[in-house]
């Protein structure tokens, strides 16, 4: 019974980890495009003076770019703590299917 327990549960942390990594692409994603968008906006802002209301908003636009960047990395860092906790239940289920089937498959004289 363990050794279906741990092959269901093998399979359903494989799909999870998949999942996280697929969002962690995602994610990689937007953090690159949240940059280049800051840095777009901080050449635009230098052909403005710096008074104007153009280059405010501008600059109120890169200070959000860059909070956006922030609040990704956060989630990118915990998408990658989540990757590494699935890796070492997936060991864990190994270990345990390992054994199972060692238990199952020895000949035991009585």
């Amino acid at each position: 019974m363990g050794l279906l327990i741990g092959i269901i549960r093998k399979r359903f942390l494989v799909l999870q980890k998949s999942n996280a990594a697929w969002k962690l692409q995602l994610i990689t994603a937007a953090i690159a495009a949240a940059q280049n968008s800051a840095s777009n906006l901080l050449q635009a802002g230098t052909d403005y003076k710096a008074e104007s209301l153009i280059a405010k908003t501008l600059q109120e636009r890169q200070y959000k770019m860059n909070a956006l960047e922030t609040k990704l990395k956060q989630q990118k860092q915990m998408l990658e703590t989540h990757i590494s906790e699935y890796d070492a239940e997936i060991k864990s289920c190994d270990e345990m299917i390992n054994n199972e089937a060692k238990e199952l498959f020895t000949y035991k004289a009585a």
